[in-house]
């Protein structure tokens, strides 16, 4: 990809996140035209206006996911920004403090060498843009548009 000094953003999609019938959030996608870099914005009962769900900007070597989560009474789900082969602090279902280490493509497991988190889940923004994300449903429904 090529490298830009200006970004020029143009809207890429949404991904609407679910809990069966209830909606929860919609996560709004921009992409630049030059270098692929994605701005996100999150919209839903709780964010009224346009900016004021905008995300920080992704450094270098990290992406957008959606982290979801069936360890708790109700799944829950996270925006996380996050790069290859990291630890990532694991924050919804009241599991404050814990750490999963992600590997791009693979998932989630407990650690390099430990054993998978089967009821967490993880999909990049990327892949899913254009569709939803059902987090009521086992595992977790995903439909998206693109290819």
């Amino acid at each position: 990809m090529e490298v830009c000094k200006a970004h020029d953003f143009i809207y890429h999609g949404a991904l609407n996140i679910y809990r069966s019938r209830e909606f929860l959030q919609v996560v709004d996608v921009w992409r630049c035209r030059v270098c692929g870099h994605l701005r996100v914005g999150v919209r839903g009962p709780e964010i009224l206006g346009s900016t004021e769900g905008m995300m920080p900007d992704t450094g270098p070597g990290m992406h957008w996911v959606v982290l979801v989560c069936r360890e708790g009474v109700e799944p829950c789900f996270e925006l996380l920004q996050v790069g290859d082969e990291q630890y990532i602090e694991h924050r919804c279902c009241g599991k404050q403090g814990e750490k999963l280490y992600y590997r791009r493509g693979v998932g989630v497991s407990y650690g390099p060498d430990g054993p998978p988190a089967t009821l967490i889940h993880v999909y990049e923004l990327e892949k899913t843009v254009r569709g939803y994300i059902d987090i009521g449903k086992t595992p977790p429904e995903v439909v998206t548009l693109l290819r």
